[in-house]
């Protein structure tokens, strides 16, 4: 992604600069509540950092696993929602694998130690 204003940081690094003084200098000198407050907002400001650097990768997946479905009406998630739940792709390994690779993309951004810990195949 392009920065806005070259020569000035992106939204998302700005977003990490202010989780990482959160982490490393709010965060330790406090207790209790206000410790777990500040590290759930340092949490909050993470995923929308990593929202923020994974929207192309994130839009490409969808994109990709919905171009598997033909479109009906205005919200083609709908579509793809209730072509699943009718059965329609029960064996389409391409749109299983698709799906595999939002939802890899979804945990990358919402729980990335996670998917650290996982190893390259998920598993």
């Amino acid at each position: 992604m392009r920065p806005i204003l070259p020569n000035h940081p992106s939204g998302a690094a700005l977003l990490d600069v202010a989780r990482r003084a959160l982490l490393e200098e709010v965060a330790p000198a406090l207790t209790g509540r206000q410790r777990y407050v500040t590290l759930m907002v340092a949490n909050a400001v993470g995923i929308a950092m990593r929202e923020i650097e994974g929207a192309e990768t994130t839009a490409a997946v969808w994109d990709s696993a919905l171009a598997r479905v033909p479109v009906a009406g205005d919200d083609p998630l709908a579509g793809l929602a209730a072509a699943i739940r009718a059965g329609s792709h029960d064996a389409d390994a391409g749109l299983h694998g698709a799906l595999q690779e939002t939802a890899a993309v979804a945990a990358e951004i919402w729980k990335p130690t996670v998917t650290a810990e996982a190893g390259p195949s998920g598993a």
